[in-house]
């Protein structure tokens, strides 16, 4: 294994790290910068999703613009990028600023992905790839793991702005690597002749439109609302026609050939699988333990890591696990380990804490390994290299437009069954739907002259509020469950004609 290859791999693996523990890392933390920002609870869940739908729109054209202007000029223009938005995100006063910022560090950030993943099937002979797989997984992971504790720590000790100005310092340190030692400036200045502008700008409105429809839909009513409406027209128009231009134009900016590959189609399918089990929790638990438990980002930081931390332990185990039984069985284990611990999961009350929720979120991480090395194998392993830069774009594409999604989905469905449950609790309890926030709770509490009746009536819209929150988050960790079963059935159609893949 050329020493040089491993060291721009590495190069390569530390800035997607950057950039995806921005994204994990604010997890632990949403109480306080709701707070801090003057969003409300339905707000909060873009200082989360807005650099995912940022990284959707950049990633489908990391393969051309890596032709265009070499791995090497857009690595560096990705983390210079990256760094200046963290800058904006720490010193942002407002949920407004917050969102910005964080929707251009996921821009910037995005390209990272794809350049780390494609360079792992162009930088190395395929006997090594299962080698590599294990590294990248085993650290590219760590997001997941440190991501919370990390923000927690960083909150907790210094000020929730260092979440995002730590940064700094590192990504300096890993551009100035990358200037010395990164040589992969090969580029095709042809592209320019024929830049498939059409393309690019209905693909980008496209995926905006569709993003801001599904995350507006449930606030705004859906389809009673005009501005709902409009972009769901916009989102349909846009990539119906995005279609059409890629496969008839002769330079498309992107090659939807690539899904003509059966593996490489399954693989897609199964990231939706894969988002659903592993990005959702990131989301809801959090609101969990602090709406529920009322626990420090520190403490629910180390809960949710608990994930992340099994899943970047057993990378090692898992690439080993290909190389002995194949990228199928990999697949298949990952999927029943995630969905013993989804299940798990699905009875969650409200005295539960880290000793309760430690052997299901180990089941998981561990799960979420094998099913991410196998299927990214599986998908992208019998690609050719010429095409490898397009195949990973638009595999990265694929998770994060379903992480994206997937998180709006949740949270909408969330706040839905929360007013549901709390509703019907309210029939049999109160007699009334209507809730008050926290703070006139505490108000009405503390004044003398509240009667014993409004007491109870209190303390009874506590629990009714309590065991809807309970109730929602149960329900949608009880369909997630069977969502594991798709995987598996895809594996009997696995295409294995190539001999040398481990199938």
């Amino acid at each position: 294994m050329a020493k040089k290859n491993l060291a721009i791999f590495l190069i390569l693996l530390s800035g997607f790290i950057l950039n995806v523990l921005s994204v994990q890392i604010v997890g632990s933390s949403f109480k306080l910068l709701q707070g801090a920002l003057g969003a409300s609870v339905e707000q909060i869940s873009y200082v989360m999703s807005a650099s995912l739908i940022a990284e959707v729109i950049i990633i489908p054209f990391t393969g051309w613009l890596s032709r265009l202007l070499s791995t090497r000029r857009l690595f560096l223009i990705s983390l210079t990028g990256f760094l200046f938005a963290s800058i904006g995100c720490g010193l942002a006063n407002s949920f407004l600023p917050m969102v910005i910022f964080r929707g251009l560090q996921g821009f910037f950030g995005g390209a990272m992905l794809p350049l780390m993943t494609a360079s792992i099937y162009t930088l190395f002979k395929s006997r090594q790839i299962p080698f590599i797989l294990s590294i990248a997984a085993t650290f590219g992971v760590s997001s997941f793991a440190l991501g919370p504790i990390l923000g927690g720590i960083l909150t907790e000790s210094l000020s929730w702005r260092w979440m995002f100005l730590y940064n700094i310092p590192i990504g300096i340190v890993i551009m100035f690597l990358a200037f010395i030692f990164m040589d992969l400036s090969e580029r095709d200045s042809s592209l320019l002749k024929d830049i498939d502008y059409q393309g690019i700008f209905f693909l980008a409105l496209g995926l905006i439109s569709l993003l801001v429809f599904i995350e507006e839909g449930e606030r705004r009513d859906w389809f009673e609302s005009n501005f709902i409406f409009i972009m769901f027209s916009i989102a349909f128009v846009s990539l119906s026609y995005f279609l059409f231009r890629e496969l008839t134009t002769k330079n498309p900016v992107i090659q939807l050939s690539v899904f003509q590959k059966r593996n490489f189609s399954i693989g897609c399918i199964n990231l939706t699988v894969f988002s659903i089990t592993s990005y959702v929790p990131m989301l809801l638990l959090p609101i969990y333990l602090g709406e529920i438990r009322n626990m420090d980002p520190l403490e629910i930081g180390i809960i949710v890591s608990t994930l992340g931390i099994a899943w970047m332990i057993s990378g090692p185990f898992v690439g080993k696990f290909l190389e002995t039984f194949g990228a199928r069985l990999v697949v298949v284990m990952g999927c029943l380990l995630i969905g013993l611990g989804t299940f798990s999961q699905t009875k969650i009350t409200s005295e539960y804490t880290f000793n309760e929720l430690f052997l299901s979120q180990v089941l998981k991480g561990i799960g979420a390994q094998f099913l991410w090395i196998g299927n990214q194998y599986i998908s992208l392993s019998d690609i050719p290299k010429k095409a490898i830069y397009n195949a990973s774009s638009v595999f990265n594409l694929v998770l994060r437009l379903t992480a994206a999604i997937c998180i709006s989905l949740a949270s909408s469905f969330f706040y839905r069954w929360k007013i549901k449950f709390y509703s019907q609790i309210g029939e049999n309890s109160l007699g009334s739907s209507s809730q008050l926030s926290q703070n006139q709770v505490n108000e009405m509490f503390s004044q003398n002259n509240i009667t014993v009746e409004q007491k109870q009536n209190l303390i009874i819209q506590l629990l009714s509020e309590r065991e809807s929150i309970l109730m929602s988050l149960n329900t949608i960790f009880f369909y997630s469950t069977w969502t594991v079963l798709i995987p598996i059935f895809l594996m009997f159609y696995i295409k294995t004609d190539n001999k040398s893949t481990l199938y």
